[in-house]
């Protein structure tokens, strides 16, 4: 690069982020400032307070939190009227609606909730749970791994019933698959059925008509570089063919008082969420409808575009995951939803012309099952229902890779994450049994490993217990063995030779060194609640994380050992999927897509001097 090239780069670049920060002069003239203060009921400023902003008519709310001293300030929003609100958990929602024709500052009083338990995100209500005893230790932990395998436990909890109660809820439990639907004739959790009658009385005792057993020892609200950042959440519209009397879902998670939402309401299907080059978002719809295939929601105006890929009797393939490559391309998987003689595949998006490309593997080899990442050779890797594959783009040719143990005394291996290095190989989760599995490229084969047992959870197991486990064999990876570590989803780090993996019921990352396959586990600081879904990993080598049913994200520093927690704004979010957008010039964007709400984030980060310009140019 010469110095007159130099010089114009950073030149550019210091306009566009002087732009950005000085608002509302240039670009953003027409907009205003948004700030304030939230107290408490006895006068002192509250930190780290979530506040948000819906403007009239809008489908994209914005929120932020306030700092140390209590205060708040929005990045520049257009002008308008908008309802704003601000929460915190243990507090009454605070209501405003605000004409912001100007510079605006609208302060909170918040005022204490009688009953608060209804706002809690899973995992507190996980963690209030007792275990004073081995026995009470033994049901938690059947709760955590088999009542929350893919769902948050905020939802049942929040409510109470009597031990009949909770018997008849476990009952559909147990019969429920990993979508959420009742399936009558389905082969019952085991688990579940081998402990249902503690089970109801356990949670009769903690959430029942009586004196609760629950303990409460609550977090505390973001402060420091958590409380910085910013988030816009988009609403989706829900299928044209929902069946329902409107086009967003009302409840939707964005007032905590009322509680995490059902998902028996057609909302669920927001899957996998990526950021095209431009900032617009792609999203997959992973349940069956008549006119979702894949999805483009505009960053700018909240508008969605809804992509069909038909099938012959009427319905829409439907899609889970959905990655972007190097050269800015987006890949999913089609996955016929209900037409059983089609075979699932990859799709190619050219983002700029909105066009989809498929592509089949042959007959000779197993179909695309649901996650796909990018490798170092600009191939792209999707898993299978016993292995992976990989495509070449020029080539458009497929090569399979078979998983080492795909059935053994155990049962059905269920394969799910799927990652690769920058040598080109593949890495793939079988999540029901705890493998992990290597595409060498080199050799053409696959290689196997197994992680370490969690430990922290046999030790409560009795002799009965172990004679049963013997010849347990699990219906999916919801179902689990007491010592599964859970391996769903994973991301490589594309500029060292590591693999990141998201062990959601041991609440630990498996550091996998991709020259060795050396295994360090790494607990997070709540293993016992905090589960981590998929890793993403950013160009300073952090790993992002989606603890699905806390209602955050993390971030862990791997040289520092660090870890950064952050509070997302909607409660009940069941986040399967984290992607990362880093465009030099400007703030890294992490993308969260909200399965249950049907609502998809984005959270980009603020400096300290970043929020002193603007509260300059509030001023």
């Amino acid at each position: 690069m010469t110095l007159v090239q130099f010089l114009t780069r950073t030149t550019a670049l210091a306009t566009t982020f002087s732009s950005v920060l000085l608002a509302p002069s240039g670009a953003f003239a027409a907009d205003s400032m948004l700030s304030g203060a939230i107290k408490s009921p006895n006068g002192e400023k509250m930190g780290g307070v979530t506040v948000s902003a819906k403007a009239e008519g809008s489908t994209i709310t914005t929120s932020v939190f306030t700092d140390d001293a209590g205060d708040y300030i929005f990045p520049p929003l257009p002008q308008g009227k908008y309802s704003v609100w601000a929460q915190a958990l243990t507090f009454e929602t605070a209501k405003a609606a605000v004409d912001l024709s100007a510079n605006k500052a609208q302060n909170f009083d918040m005022k204490p909730l009688a009953d608060w338990v209804r706002q809690l995100p899973g995992d507190e209500l996980l963690a209030a749970l007792p275990d004073a005893t081995p026995e009470d230790k033994r049901l938690k932990n059947v709760i955590r791994k088999n009542c929350t395998g893919c769902h948050t436990a905020s939802y049942p909890l929040q409510h109470k019933f009597d031990e009949a109660g909770w018997f008849a809820v476990l009952n559909l439990m147990k019969q429920v698959n990993v979508l959420g639907v009742h399936v009558p004739e389905r082969e019952l959790n085991g688990n579940i059925e081998r402990y249902q009658k503690e089970l109801a009385a356990y949670l009769a005792k903690a959430r029942g008509p009586g004196e609760s057993s629950m303990k409460f020892n609550l977090r505390p609200r973001p402060s420091g570089e958590a409380a910085r950042v910013v988030f816009r959440e988009y609403d989706v519209p829900l299928p044209e063919d929902s069946g329902l009397p409107y086009k967003y879902l009302p409840h939707n998670g964005s007032d905590w008082s009322q509680g995490t939402p059902s998902g028996m309401n057609r909302a669920n299907g927001v899957h996998d969420a990526q950021l095209d080059l431009d900032g617009n978002i792609w999203w997959t719809q992973a349940l069956p409808t008549h006119t979702e295939t894949v999805a483009r929601t505009d960053a700018k105006t909240g508008e969605t575009k809804v992509f069909t890929m038909k099938e012959p009797n009427g319905y829409a393939s439907n899609s889970h995951g959905i990655i972007r490559d190097a050269q800015g391309y987006l890949w999913f998987n089609s996955r016929p939803s209900a037409a059983r003689g089609l075979r699932q595949g990859l799709v190619k998006i050219d983002p700029k012309t909105q066009s989809l490309s498929k592509y089949v593997p042959p007959e000779s080899m197993s179909f695309t099952a649901g996650s796909l990442d990018f490798d170092g050779k600009g191939q792209i890797w999707v898993t299978s229902p016993d292995g992976a594959l990989r495509f070449d783009p020029v080539a458009e040719k497929f090569t399979e890779f078979k998983s080492v143990t795909y059935k053994n005394a155990n049962g059905t291996i269920n394969v799910y994450g799927v990652a690769s290095d920058r040598d080109g190989n593949g890495w793939w989760a079988g999540m029901s049994q705890d493998f992990i599995e290597k595409g060498d490229v080199s050799t053409g084969k696959t290689a196997e490993l197994k992680l370490p047992q969690d430990a922290k959870e046999t030790q409560w197991l009795s002799e009965d217990d172990k004679e049963y486990f013997k010849t347990y064999k699990p219906v999916d990876f919801n179902s689990p063995f007491p010592w599964a570590q859970g391996p769903r989803r994973m991301g490589t780090d594309k500029n060292a030779d590591v693999l990141w993996v998201a062990n959601s019921f041991g609440g630990n990352y498996a550091r996998i060194d991709t020259k060795t396959s050396e295994v360090k586990l790494i607990d997070l600081p709540k293993p016992e609640t905090q589960q981590p879904y998929h890793v993403a990993v950013d160009n300073s080598h952090a790993a992002w994380t989606n603890l699905w049913a806390t209602d955050q994200v993390t971030k862990y520093d791997p040289a520092a050992g660090k870890w950064t927690f952050y509070d997302l704004p909607s409660r009940g979010t069941e986040t399967r999927y984290i992607s990362v957008l880093e465009k030099e010039g400007q703030p890294m964007q992490v993308v969260i897509p909200y399965s249950r709400l049907r609502k998809i984030a984005v959270m980009s980060p603020r400096s300290e001097a970043d929020i002193a310009k603007l509260k300059a140019a509030a001023k």
